[in-house]
């Protein structure tokens, strides 16, 4: 396999595909990669290639690119587990200009990988909404689904999926699997779509993984966020601050922001700062990079928009999750031009 560093195989991509889709009169097709394949007791971390151009190193389960453009077209998606280049699976796909896809890549390079390709154009929520594509990776329907026990999808059969818009509160999304129940429990995100794969564990039991994002930019997304949603506080904080106006839609950046409870937190133990200070405090959770999960392991610390350095804690810790300056990394948003992590905590490089 022959790597290249990936900021440059990415911009190669982009100046190839995008000038195509130009000079073919069309808008460029927009795909992105979920990533559940995997070699057993070697590997789950996986490169993908389209045509001839690697255009994601370093993949790992159960992570999501973020979109790319691609010009309109046939392409051939190939997968492959990192240094083990034979262990490999390839499809072919038809992408239509302007169109919004996510390709699913499932299963074991030992055996069968199998491609699940969403077209979500349609399917993806609008600018005042939550909503969920959900994909069944099982062998049989997955019947009775249902929002807060309310009916939503009567069946979604095998290899299919379907979407349900989701309340603006907490929601559980349960189903039935042959005759198995599952059930998950999602916390409210404004302008936000969960890509929720269902698949079945060796054991036969239904295993829930999900991807939050947004076509929303970053500043855009923490603007529009309704009461009640995740980072509703912090959003309130950060709109008595001129952080937002400073990022930039061409730009790209990733926040570790906390989540809504340790807001309420500090506001109930009255230690949150002046608005003077506030912009100061944080600007130490704003680098200027785009990090999703699948990347951020690569960097152990970070320079902050306020120059400050921070480390993150990949191994062992006593939360159980990655942690940054000892506050546990909870999940992440993809936003338009950059990542949102939820963090239990606040990042103080003056301790």
């Amino acid at each position: 396999m022959i790597k290249k560093p990936l900021n440059l195989v990415l911009a190669m991509l982009f100046s190839i595909t995008i000038t195509l889709a130009h000079a073919q009169g069309d808008a460029p097709a927009q795909l992105r990669v979920m990533q559940l394949s995997y070699l057993p007791e070697i590997s789950s971390t996986i490169y993908i290639m389209l045509d001839d151009t690697v255009i994601f190193e370093q993949v790992g389960w159960p992570f999501a690119t973020e979109y790319v453009e691609i010009a309109a077209g046939e392409h051939t998606l190939t997968t492959a587990i990192v240094d083990q280049p034979d262990a490999s699976a390839s499809t072919v796909l038809t992408l239509e200009a302007g169109h919004s896809y996510s390709v699913i890549v499932d299963g074991e390079y030992s055996q069968a990988v199998a491609f699940i390709t969403l077209d979500e154009t349609e399917l993806r929520a609008d600018a005042e909404g939550s909503g969920a594509i959900i994909v069944n990776l099982t062998e049989q329907p997955i019947s009775n689904v249902t929002v807060d026990d309310a009916p939503g999808l009567s069946e979604i059969p095998a290899d299919g999926y379907g979407f349900l818009v989701l309340p603006p509160t907490e929601a559980t999304i349960g189903g039935m699997v042959g005759d198995l129940e599952y059930s998950e429990v999602f916390t409210p995100h404004a302008n936000t779509d969960f890509l929720i794969a269902v698949r079945s564990m060796p054991s036969g039991e239904p295993q829930i993984i999900y991807h939050r994002s947004s076509r929303l930019t970053i500043a855009e997304y923490l603007l529009s966020i309704h009461e009640g949603a995740q980072f509703a506080r912090v959003a309130t904080l950060l709109a008595q601050t001129d952080l937002l106006d400073t990022l930039s839609p061409d730009e790209h950046y990733t926040l570790f922001l906390p989540v809504n409870g340790v807001v309420d937190d500090l506001v109930a133990a009255s230690l949150i700062p002046d608005a003077a200070q506030l912009g100061d405090l944080f600007a130490t959770h704003i680098t200027a990079q785009n990090l999703p999960p699948y990347a951020l392991p690569q960097h152990p610390t970070l320079t902050t928009v306020a120059r400050n350095t921070v480390s993150i804690n990949f191994g062992a810790t006593d939360s159980g999750y990655w942690e940054i300056e000892g506050a546990p990394i909870l999940w992440d948003v993809r936003l338009a031009n950059g990542v949102i992590y939820g963090i239990d905590g606040v990042i103080n490089t003056a301790q």
